[in-house]
């Protein structure tokens, strides 16, 4: 921004002559976040904000915008319950509230806030409407407090069984986003379930999950297996061994099924 005076140019009496370099405060702003540059963007989207809030009633679209794009800075800077003020702020009608990147930290606000099944559900509602790859790229690496599907960069190919495919079985279709997150989420709400001693509610949530995407039996298995003890239900091996089986662990898988019937 240039600013002229009549101070200082003698004799020069015209009025104050301002030139904006930097016209479009949301831009700004927008160059700012993908720049990493977080807390210059949380200060200038403060600045328009409160001059939007100061002009009245116009400009709601732009307001909206902008307190998008603060909760954006709010959240990346670690802070998602200002985030989630922030989201409040938004009108309902506001097509800002429809946008994946907006749900996205409205989750992570409502889970920082402890309310993790609602947030658990929204996050759903993102991976089944972008995927779950864009819902990684959109994170962009922040912490979580909601287990996310892994995208498939990270996922190694299954491991094929002995003697698998020798009689002409069709490949198994990969789920879909929508029954990865909530495999996700039933995962979730089994890990609390065995951290609270609620073993029957723990096996139900993890058999719906490996039901519902294979891919988690791994960390299935990791959870269930501290829970078994020594002289574990047939059920509760059995299940066990279906998580080992689905995992590609299939000589463990074994064993756990022999201890089943033994028990």
């Amino acid at each position: 921004m240039t600013r002229r005076s009549p101070a200082a140019t003698p004799g020069w009496d015209a009025p104050l002559e301002v030139v904006d370099l930097i016209p479009d405060e949301l831009t700004l702003a927008r160059a700012q976040l993908e720049s990493g540059l977080y807390g210059l963007a949380e200060g200038v989207l403060l600045r328009l904000i409160a001059a939007l809030e100061a002009a009245g009633k116009g400009g709601l679209e732009e307001l909206d915008g902008a307190r998008a794009l603060l909760a954006e800075a709010l959240w990346r800077q670690g802070r998602p319950i200002a985030a989630g003020t922030a989201i409040e702020a938004i009108r309902e009608t506001s097509l800002e509230r429809r946008r994946p990147m907006l749900m996205l930290i409205e989750a992570e606000a409502i889970a920082a806030a402890g309310d993790p099944d609602r947030a658990a559900r929204l996050a759903e509602r993102v991976v089944s409407t972008v995927g779950v790859d864009e819902a990684w790229k959109l994170r962009g690496g922040v912490a979580s407090r909601i287990t996310w599907p892994a995208p498939s960069s990270f996922r190694l190919p299954a491991r094929r069984s002995e003697g698998a495919g020798s009689l002409g079985e069709a490949p198994q279709p990969a789920p879909t986003p929508e029954r990865t997150a909530a495999a996700h989420t039933r995962l979730e709400a089994a890990r609390r379930s065995f951290a609270s001693g609620e073993l029957d509610d723990g096996d139900r949530q993890l058999a719906a999950a490996l039901r519902l995407d294979h891919r988690i039996a791994p960390e299935g298995a990791v959870i269930l297996e501290p829970t078994l003890g020594g002289e574990a239900p047939a059920e509760r091996l059995l299940l066990y061994g279906d998580l080992l089986r689905a995992a590609g662990r299939e000589a463990d898988a074994t064993i756990a099924f022999d201890r089943a019937a033994r028990s």
